[in-house]
């Protein structure tokens, strides 16, 4: 390589990064940055049409194509996203004040099988919400026809709506309450998203236009993605979802395309009557009754606030279905409904819906990616022939201006190395989501995401890891190729300049692909309850005695409290039961569980919470959710590098968590027991219990699920009999092992506490 050739590149590089950084405070530079990166990006790919395709063979030719083919649609992908992101968009605020008279509301919390402990939650955050109460109508929407949310529903004021079948699945839910409620406004939750206080109030006054149809408000979720927690990384990357719902559903609010995300959305009822209501025939019927709504000059809103958070999938394995579902969705809409072809819809709206289609097809496109260095390092076939200077030369700036174009347009929430790590992650599986759906049109039963997931131990999933294991032993063939080439008289390469290239290429793929074999290692997950942060001031009591403490995080089950006393650490220690109060909260019982610390005169607790009143509960719900400080807008990724990753989740891997310990205080038994699901009793062996749950051994026993409540009753007297829910379940051989966590009150026990 000449030295002309290296005062090009770092010519280049430097143009680029004077651009980024003065971006950050100019406009100009801002839009000249992202036109350069289109260009540079353009000419790159005219270079590869031009010189770079293969023709030495058949073989060689298709590969040829098909990769140059991928890189097109990226590169289709990036002017979209450049057209959303190159003038920032935020709607304005309009306070209910400016509506006419105030609209009745009617919310539907549409469920099928969820825990009745994570309804219980959205139900009360619901009807708290800040709205004259004879205007404000809460349903839960239970397709699954359970008596005993039924009476949950009638103890906390709330509608029950059922119906005899389960046709059309969430969106036939949602069209049955339709029929059997009458308010002008309706607002759609999902079981698991509680919202705040604020939720009508920072929103409703959008309707003030008479032409918007819907208004929506992102999800947000309040635990770790399995991407985060599984790296032991939540507090440097966002969530996986945190770029679509924030950064490019605001983009496309400016075109009037926001997209329906089946939550947090407020409706004009007359607008989904005249659509005949939520959309059916599809497993996404949010995306089609979205699009369906923003024909015939209809408005759509987004509110970039966070508003309602809820859970997101709590393994990888469910994050997967929960993918495919939505990938099958897609593709399903666009063959009732395809964009292109529906009246009324301006250009930038199917260009966007185009686009979203478009992107669920990564996992075709990642799979080339992933495959051409393999199949010429292994099978000598080509995907690209070019010189190494040449192809650093067009690619270096391609790819530099990418990386810096793309994190300033994502206002770091994603970047392009984290966004390469997710999608070869789910590559595979969307792949194949897509080909049988597009190709096979393979039905597939719509399936709630599990929540509420909790298992002790650390699991690594096989099945869902062969697709990495088999493309890094492919991996590890070809570069034991490569070091043959180098380091024996044996010559497997005849092109020296396309080696360098395919060895940089798959080494950049296999650290994705170690890193996605690492999400696939689940931690354990020693909480039912996901806990939140808070700062309240209040004071714990115990033996006549009271005195100031600080509660330092929040459950509906259970709570960790510090407490500066000089006596504090011995106080605690002997204690067992507590009465807290703190801010909203009053005289919640709490029984102890640990204690810690190292000096005397500062120690913390943990506990949980017994006999919880409604009152309580509900200041729970109020301090935990309606009125919780925003703290997920400003995250964004920072210190995320990838080695970083590495380091944390073996580092991270090696500790006993403190979950771990505190809870492995568990009694070691052989004790009979008998347990009733469903009105069905099973004869059970417990094995170990503590205060928290239990683990029991059943034979035969398979209509037991995840989130299933379960009483069990001990034969013995110092066994708590108690209401529990699965958490975990394992099949070996004819035997079943079920870990159940023990509810914090008996179903039974909830109706005379909350009436």
């Amino acid at each position: 390589m000449n030295d002309t050739f290296w005062y090009i590149v770092a010519a280049e590089i430097i143009v680029l990064m004077l651009l980024y950084f003065s971006a950050k405070k100019w406009t100009w530079s801002r839009h000249i940055l992202l036109s350069l990166f289109l260009i540079v990006n353009a000419l790159y790919l005219f270079w590869r049409a031009a010189e770079t395709i293969p023709t030495l063979g058949i073989i060689s030719f298709i590969a040829g194509i098909l990769l140059l083919a991928t890189e097109v649609m990226g590169y289709f992908q990036a002017i979209v996203f450049t057209i959303l992101s190159w003038r920032p968009f935020k709607r304005k605020h309009i306070p209910l004040s400016e509506l006419e008279s105030l609209p009745a509301v009617d919310v539907f919390i549409a469920t099928y099988n969820e825990p009745e402990d994570l309804l219980k939650r959205t139900m009360i955050a619901c009807t708290m919400m800040r709205y004259p109460e004879d205007l404000l109508k809460v349903y839960v929407c239970d397709d699954g026809k359970r008596e005993s949310v039924r009476r949950l529903a009638e103890s906390l004021g709330v509608g029950y709506i059922s119906r005899p079948g389960n046709e059309h699945a969430k969106a036939g839910n949602l069209n049955d309450a339709l029929t059997k409620t009458d308010g002008e406004i309706v607002v759609t939750m999902d079981a698991d998203m509680v919202p705040k206080a604020e939720f009508l109030e920072r929103t409703l006054g959008q309707f003030t236009d008479e032409k918007v149809s819907f208004v929506q408000a992102p999800q947000v979720f309040y635990n770790a993605d399995p991407f985060q927690y599984n790296l032991f990384f939540e507090d440097n990357i966002t969530n996986e979802q945190d770029f679509f719902m924030r950064r490019l559903e605001e983009g496309k609010d400016r075109f009037n395309a926001t997209m329906y995300i089946g939550s947090n959305a407020l409706f004009r009822r007359k607008s989904l009557e005249d659509i005949g209501g939520f959309a059916t025939g599809v497993i996404t019927e949010d995306m089609a009754t979205g699009m369906l709504l923003q024909t015939g000059q209809q408005k759509t809103v987004f509110v970039n606030e966070t508003l309602a958070v809820g859970l997101a999938p709590e393994t990888y394995a469910d994050l997967l279905k929960q993918r495919d579902r939505w990938c099958r969705g897609n593709i399903q809409v666009t063959r009732k409904w395809n964009p292109m072809k529906i009246k009324g819809l301006s250009f930038m709206q199917r260009l966007l819906y185009m686009d979203g289609i478009n992107y669920w097809f990564f996992g075709v496109y990642k799979m080339i990616f992933l495959l051409a260095p393999l199949l010429f390092l292994i099978f000598s076939i080509y995907s690209l022939n070019a010189e190494f200077e040449t192809l650093v030369l067009y690619w270096l700036p391609a790819f530099l201006s990418s990386q810096l174009a793309f994190r300033l347009m994502s206002d770091q929430k994603r970047t392009v190395l984290w966004s390469h790590v997710y999608e070869v992650a789910m590559a595979p599986y969307m792949a194949v989501s897509v080909i049988t759906e597009a190709f096979m049109r393979k039905n597939i039963k719509f399936n709630v995401t599990a929540k509420g997931i909790q298992n002790d131990r650390r699991q690594f999933l096989w099945r869902v890891s062969i697709p990495y294991l088999v493309l890094l032993a492919l991996t590890f063939i070809a570069l034991a190729r490569v070091v043959v080439h180098f380091t024996t008289s044996l010559t497997l390469f005849q092109n020296e300049d396309v080696l360098y290239i395919n060895i940089f290429w798959i080494i950049y793929n296999a650290v994705a692909l170690v890193l996605a074999l690492m999400v696939s290692v689940e931690r354990p997950r020693f909480r039912g309850a996901e806990r939140h942060k808070v700062d309240l001031e209040g004071t714990v009591s115990a033996g006549g005695r009271t005195l100031p403490c600080k509660v330092l995080d929040l459950s509906e089950t259970g709570v960790r409290f510090e407490v500066a006393h000089p006596e504090a650490k011995s106080w605690l220690s002997e204690e067992e039961h507590f009465t807290l109060s703190a801010g909203p909260i009053n005289g919640l019982h709490v029984h102890k569980l640990w204690v810690g610390g190292q000096a005397e005169a500062m120690a913390a607790a943990g506990g949980k919470f017994q006999n919880v009143t409604l009152e309580q509960y509900r200041s729970l719900i109020q301090v935990m959710f309606l009125e919780m400080a925003d703290i997920y807008t400003k995250r964004i990724y920072e210190r995320s590098s990838l080695g970083r990753a590495f380091l944390k989740f073996f580092r991270g891997t090696e500790k006993q968590p403190a979950q771990a310990k505190r809870m492995a205080v568990r009694e070691q038994v052989n004790m009979s027991a008998t347990l009733k699901v469903n009105n069905v009793i099973y004869e059970a062996v417990v094995r170990d219990y503590s205060m928290s749950g239990c683990r029991v051994q059943v034979k035969n026993v398979k209509s037991i699920q995840p989130g299933d409540i379960v009483y069990i009753s001990g034969r013995e007297d110092d066994f708590p009999d108690n209401y529990a829910r699965t958490q975990w379940i394992q099949q070996r051989g004819r035997k079943t092992w079920v870990g159940m966590q023990f509810l914090q009150e008996s179903i039974s026990s909830q109706s005379s506490s909350i009436s």
